[in-house]
């Protein structure tokens, strides 16, 4: 069994797992390093297979894979109670965690996912695995259309992290899941753990906070936060407010 690779930040007794997107691998997390309390919590950054430091791990690049793969890596290092953040599309990833592990004892998820993916008729579907699957120019156009308030360093900067961090067939299945996904009744029903949620005022639409409360309003026990100055990375974008609100809820 390979093992994900992660980054491990601290020493502390409280653990927190974080999970990364679609279009970036664990140095997403890096400019928040500075301001986690490195004595109160050891904090875990995974890479799932076909990003990052397991880049070199081959799979289906699935929920129920990924989900199973940050659970064995928890149990090899004999953790025995965790919080886990997810980052938009290992949300979906991390909701599935939160069913299957009992020891996740918090759920953050930074602009999330529902449990229902992201809904699309058939057509525009196949138009867009295809356009990820080509490699050609989707990614571009994904970092312009979210990015048009920022300057171009911060746009080169995404799309060449979007290349660097991880393989294309890791990316495409990644995306399949998301397009494809459902387990929102279970997730609703069986998800008992208090939910954390961070949105980005200058996201897009899908993930604004009027969105996100309703696709999470039959949860038990949520709160969600919009963080006025973030888009779709507020721990890139604002990374002592987000550092800020994740140990205060970790805690």
């Amino acid at each position: 069994m390979s093992l994900l690779g992660y980054k491990t930040i601290g020493k502390g007794k409280n653990y927190i797992i974080f999970l990364h997107e679609l279009m970036g691998d664990c140095r997403n997390y890096e400019p928040i390093f500075n301001y986690l309390d490195q004595e109160i919590f050891t904090c875990l950054f995974v890479d799932l297979r076909g990003y990052g430091l397991s880049k070199n791990i081959q799979g289906e690049y699935n929920c129920l894979e990924a989900s199973n793969d940050v659970k064995d890596l928890i149990t090899s290092l004999n953790i025995t109670t965790y919080s886990l953040v997810g980052h938009s599309m290992s949300t979906l990833i991390a909701q599935k965690i939160a069913l299957i592990d009992i020891r996740v004892k918090k759920l953050i998820l930074i602009t999330p996912i529902p449990a229902f993916g992201i809904k699309m008729n058939h057509y525009a579907k196949e138009v867009l695995l295809n356009q990820m699957q080509e490699n050609s120019n989707k990614i571009e156009q994904i970092v312009e259309d979210s990015s048009k308030r920022y300057n171009n360093s911060w746009k080169n900067y995404r799309i060449k992290m979007a290349y660097s961090s991880s393989i294309l067939e890791a990316r495409v299945g990644y995306m399949k899941m998301y397009l494809n996904i459902d387990f929102q009744e279970e997730a609703q029903e069986k998800i008992d753990i208090a939910i954390k949620i961070i949105v980005g005022k200058h996201d897009f639409p899908v993930f604004a906070y009027n969105q996100v409360n309703k696709n999470f309003s039959k949860y038990k026990d949520v709160e969600i936060i919009e963080c006025s100055e973030a888009g779709h990375y507020p721990m890139i974008e604002t990374p002592i407010f987000f550092a800020s609100h994740i140990e205060k809820w970790c805690l």
